[in-house]
């Protein structure tokens, strides 16, 4: 049986303990996601960064090894802000009932997508296969809350609650990407919202107690 493929290291080059260091690492970040989102993978060149953050390349190697590194820090970054919107929007979520539960998931995982949603697109186009756990890193987030959120459901007798919030959350991820990405008008459409709380509430029918 042959040995798993060992995931390639990130090349991250100095921390930037002193604050001027960390403004510089922020300024080519941020560089770095504009060219993405506006210009896509392929304007994102070091040099193209180095030149819109208005640092010198060498700055930029100062930091990141290489290309790949920059992107695994924004996607990073990008992760933490869906993430952030994500909790935001479910706040309170544990006193609601079911149905009025799952509308208020449904809300925030499309608010949370709607995080730079270009960026995302260009990331998982950008971001070697070894590193695509950088930018999943969400999805992951989200299943281990679902989980958590239907397991401790009253009214739900779920045989296998892990795989349950792994279906719904990867079939309601990629509804919305694709929707992002080929009518991003839809996602403003009650109806789409509707289906959704459907597909969620379907899935679930059958494991209500006293069903």
């Amino acid at each position: 049986m042959a040995a798993p493929a060992r995931k390639k290291p990130v090349k991250r080059r100095r921390s930037p303990i002193q604050s001027r260091g960390q403004a510089t690492v922020d300024v080519i970040v941020e560089a770095a996601a504009q060219i993405l989102a506006r210009q896509g993978p392929a304007a994102a060149t070091t040099n193209a960064v180095a030149a819109r953050a208005g640092v010198s390349i060498g700055t930029l190697y100062q930091y990141f090894a290489d290309r790949e590194a920059l992107l695994v820090e924004i996607g990073r970054r990008h992760v933490a802000e869906m993430q952030a919107v994500l909790a935001g929007a479910l706040a309170g979520i544990d006193g609601l009932d079911l149905p009025a539960a799952v509308d208020r998931l449904v809300a925030a995982i499309v608010a949370s997508h709607r995080v730079s949603p270009r960026l995302h697109q260009a990331l998982h186009q950008s971001l070697a296969r070894d590193h695509l756990d950088t930018i999943d890193a969400f999805e992951v987030a989200v299943e281990a809350m679902v989980r958590q959120a239907l397991a401790a459901r009253p009214e739900l007798d779920l045989a296998a609650p892990e795989l349950t919030a792994t279906v719904l959350v990867r079939g309601l991820g990629g509804l919305i990407r694709t929707t992002i990405r080929r009518e991003p008008e839809r996602l403003d459409d009650p109806a789409l919202a509707i289906a959704m709380r459907a597909m969620i509430l379907g899935t679930l029918a059958g494991s209500r107690r006293g069903a």
